[in-house]
């Protein structure tokens, strides 16, 4: 269907458990899938546009720890990450 959008984001993270937090963070109603691959940090991400907005998962994200090429955590938020998913922050 023209709802369903099927597409990469770019997340940082570092480790498995960045793996499963991401995935989890995304286990939402409106997203069918998502698959974060920890060597490229390409998150495949397939969602109903209808009911959620591109906008809002990287919100998601960014409010779980995770930085976004569109949202960036707060320093609380990546601070809250286990000491061992404590990705190198970009500028």
């Amino acid at each position: 269907s023209d709802n369903i959008v099927d597409q990469k984001i770019y997340v940082n993270g570092v480790c498995g458990m960045c793996e499963d937090r991401i995935e989890s963070l995304l286990d939402i109603k409106g997203i069918k899938l998502a698959e974060w691959d920890v060597k490229t940090k390409m998150c495949r991400v397939v969602y109903r546009k209808d009911k959620i907005s591109e906008e809002l998962i990287h919100q998601l994200l960014a409010n779980g720890g995770h930085d976004t090429k569109k949202a960036k955590a707060s320093e609380k938020a990546y601070n809250n990450l286990h000491s061992c998913c404590h990705y190198k922050r970009e500028e």
